[in-house]
Formats: structure tokens, sequence, C-alpha cells
């Protein structure tokens, strides 16, 4: 017999009959814990979506609903009636309600069981649902609570990978994630002083790790404050062609007095001079990678001609600090804009330069959801993407966890979706990091790191409009 699947409402007379004949068949088998928890009700105002699955006679025989719990989306009261039973009702309300949550926006769903329901737990991990620990409202409640988690949309997956002195070092830290199926290195610099060690030129040390790996993207952190503009672009941009469109940028400034003595070309700027100079330098890169349209160069050897003059444009930037005329002596890289890559915190200049200027922050702390919230409000209608640090070593297993990889899945799910974040920063060592993106990463067929981030290649600012069209 077929089963149709409705929207309906929480209110609904057959939901509500449904809930009470779930309630009536639970709640006895608890009675001897009742002391253990109180009952969380639900709001109806947080309820975003409830479905009705009915017979091919039309008579309904489960229900499920999809509900906001704080940053969670999670599905609540999953009920089949024993009319329906053993006809696949159960999985075709799942699916359902997975597919509703995606359309919510969800990256992931969450839900709540309890200890005293096997088969309910049964159902949900045969349809791919991981244990992940008490969430919420139930968060601390380990003795009844049984939470698990889905994801909904492959989790992109970046780690931090430092410098040890060494190429070796940072190279097979990189070629692991790459095996292991992570979607991007961020590949730390050293200071300028030698404070922090010996170290290597980031963009360099990135150039030579992507010709050795066949998916991941690299990231180099450089510093704006001490750079010069026209050849920090130059360098990300050769990057891109290098990784075939997996370059990142993790731009980042110096308020260090060692630094800027080490450099001796001005004194170490406070953060608001600093952040705001980095954004006229972001600014700048973003013009001197667009100089070169998309169809400049030609190479038609029989004429001698390599580039059309005409699609090659003056950038003309100045500022308080600096001034280009351009334009790159690089043409238009693969990803014509390279992502560009900002850690910020709940509040100060770096946030407010990352709502601005980057494709992809990097928030960590207590307060990672309140950074996530605010630079997302910050760049309005732009597209921006966030990513959340995840120590591999400090994950919260839940009560009736399965395996370790499953831990580090689960744990990954919670963190993002608590920090309102797309993804994670895995902040381990390197063998921790590899060990965890083997377990959390989604293992897509790569792309570009635009692509995977889910952003549009944009055509050159100083391209000319196709015939017929306006600017």
């Amino acid at each position: 017999m077929s089963v149709r699947i409705e929207r309906a409402h929480w209110s609904d007379p057959r939901v509500v009959s449904f809930r009470e004949q779930m309630d009536a068949e639970i709640q006895p088998r608890y009675a001897h814990l009742r002391h253990l928890a109180p009952r969380v009700e639900v709001d109806p105002a947080t309820v975003l979506v409830t479905l009705v699955a009915t017979r091919s006679d039309g008579e309904p025989v489960g229900t499920v609903a999809l509900k906001r719990t704080g940053a969670f989306g999670e599905v609540k009261r999953l009920f089949v009636h024993d009319r329906g039973r053993r006809l696949g009702v159960a999985r075709a309300l799942m699916a359902a309600i997975e597919q509703v949550a995606r359309e919510e926006g969800f990256r992931e769903a969450f839900l709540q069981t309890g200890s005293e329901q096997p088969q309910a737990m049964a159902l949900y991990e045969r349809e791919g649902w991981i244990p992940v620990v008490p969430y919420g409202p139930y968060a601390g409640d380990t003795a009844l609570s049984r939470c698990y988690v889905k994801d909904l949309s492959a989790p992109f997956v970046a780690a931090v990978v430092p410098q040890d002195g060494t190429v070796d070092g940072p190279l097979s830290a990189i070629a692991s994630l790459d095996a292991a199926g992570a979607d991007l290195a961020l590949l730390d610099d050293g200071t300028l002083d030698g404070a922090g060690g010996p170290s290597l030129d980031a963009p360099l040390l990135a150039a030579a790790a992507v010709t050795e790996s066949s998916r991941i993207a690299v990231a180099p952190r450089v510093r704006v404050t001490h750079a010069e503009p026209f050849h920090l672009a130059k360098a990300i941009q050769s990057l891109d062609w290098s990784a075939a469109g997996r370059a990142g940028w993790v731009a980042d400034v110096s308020e260090s007095r060692g630094e800027a003595a080490a450099v001796g070309r001005r004194a170490a700027p406070e953060a608001d001079e600093a952040w705001a100079e980095a954004q006229a330098v972001i600014d700048a890169a973003r013009r001197l990678w667009d100089s070169w349209e998309d169809d400049a160069e030609i190479r038609d050897a029989s004429t001698g001609r390599y580039i059309d003059a005409s699609r090659v444009h003056y950038v003309d930037v100045e500022t308080p600090w600096f001034r280009i005329t351009g334009p790159s002596i690089v043409p238009r890289s693969p990803q014509g804009q390279i992502p560009v890559v900002i850690e910020a915190d709940a509040a100060g200049p770096a946030l407010e330069a990352a709502a601005r200027e980057a494709d992809l922050v990097r928030v960590a702390g207590p307060r990672a959801g309140d950074a996530s919230r605010r630079v997302r409000e910050l760049a309005g209608q732009r597209p921006i993407r966030v990513l959340v640090d995840l120590d591999p070593s400090q994950v919260a297993a839940a009560p009736h966890a399965r395996s370790d990889d499953e831990q580090l899945a689960a744990w990954a799910a919670f963190v993002r979706a608590e920090a309102h974040a797309d993804g994670v920063v895995l902040t381990g060592t390197p063998e921790q990091n590899a060990r965890a993106a083997r377990a959390i990463a989604g293992r897509g067929s790569g792309g570009t790191l635009r692509e995977r981030l889910g952003l549009v290649r944009p055509i050159s600012r100083y391209a000319r409009p196709a015939e017929g069209e306006g600017r």
C-alpha cells in the first residue's frame, strides 16, 4: 500500500491525536525514571513544519515535525500508528523531514529520544543518524536523553598547518589532509622578527604544496602591514595558477613592535589602523586580480599579439598607506577572485573587516556563535561563509557513542550548529587533524575553492558589457 506525505499543522487534530497516542504508549516506560529529568514541552511557536503520512485509502498513519531549538534544527515527535507499521512509513517520514530541514537552511538535523526506546534508536541508526551529546534543553541529561545528529550537506573541513622551520613538515601535513579529504589547509606564516622560530615564505611554501596535492586548497597567511600590496596580490594570484583554482589567502595584520622594528619602515599600528589598512590592501588586490579581463590573452603567434591591450586595465588605487597604478603583471587567475580568509572575534576591527571584505571567516572560542551571527548581520546580502575552530583532542562523547570516528563527526556537527557555522577548522596536531578530517570530511569531487564554498566566479569589474547589455 502506497503512502502519501503532506504538510499539516502542529494543531491539526490528526497530529494532536498522534501525539496523545505516542504519549500513552511511551510514558509508561519512564514511570520509574521521571525523577531524573523534567519533561520538555514543545513551544508551538518554534515548530517550522509538521508532516502527516496517509495511506492510499486516506487513513492517516503517522506524523513528524521540524522545530527550531536555539541554534539547532530539531526533528520532533516521529510517530507511526499500528496501521502504518512495517509499511516503510517511518523511513518515508524521516526522509521527508530531512529534506524539509535542508529547505529551511539547516546543514545538520538533530533529534532526541529516550533511553527506554531501543526500537527508535535502532531506526535512527539504520537511517544514518549518529549519537551526539545532549544539546539545547537536554544538555547534561545523560541518564535519559539519547540524542542524534545527521549531516544534511557535506561539511566543509579546513585545518591549521603550522610551520616548523622545514619544507617537509608542512608539505607532509598538507599531503595527509589531502588524502583524508579535507577541503582547505590554512598555512601559517612565521613572525618577521623571528620570535616564533624559523619559518619559510608562506606563499612559496603553499605553491610547493599544491603541486604535490590533488584536491586540497591551500591558503597561506600573509600579514599585510609590512607587505607591498602589489607584490602580495601577484603572489596570491600566481599561487592560484599553480593550484588550478585551489588557492586562498589568510589576510592578517601585525601590531607587533618587534616586527615593526625588524622591518624598520614604520611604527607598529594600533588595531583600528591596521585593519583599516588591511581592508584597503584587500580591495586593491581584488582590483588587480580583475585588471586583466578573462579574454585579454590572445597568444596569436601568427600576428605576434600576446594580449588585447583594451582588456587590460589600470586600477589607479590611492590610499593613505600606498598608491598602485597597475595593472597586474599576472593574467586573471582560474578563480578570478581568490577567496579571502579573515579570523575574527565577537567584536572589534577584525570582525568589521571580515564582514566587509572576507569570503571566509574563522571564529573561535566561547563567543564563536556571537561572532558568526554578527559578521553575517554586518555582511548583509553579501555571500560569506563561516568556519568554527574544533580541537580533535577535546571531543565530547555521547553516552551511547559507538566509535571514535562517529564521535568526531557528531561533535563537529554539534559545534558547527552551535556556532551557526558552515564548517570547521581543525586545530590539533597534524596527525590528529588528518584523522579527524577522515572522519568528518564529505570527500566531494573537489573543484576550485570558490566552488567548494558555493561562491560564483565573478566577471572582472572592468569587463565591458556584452552587446545589448547594460552595465
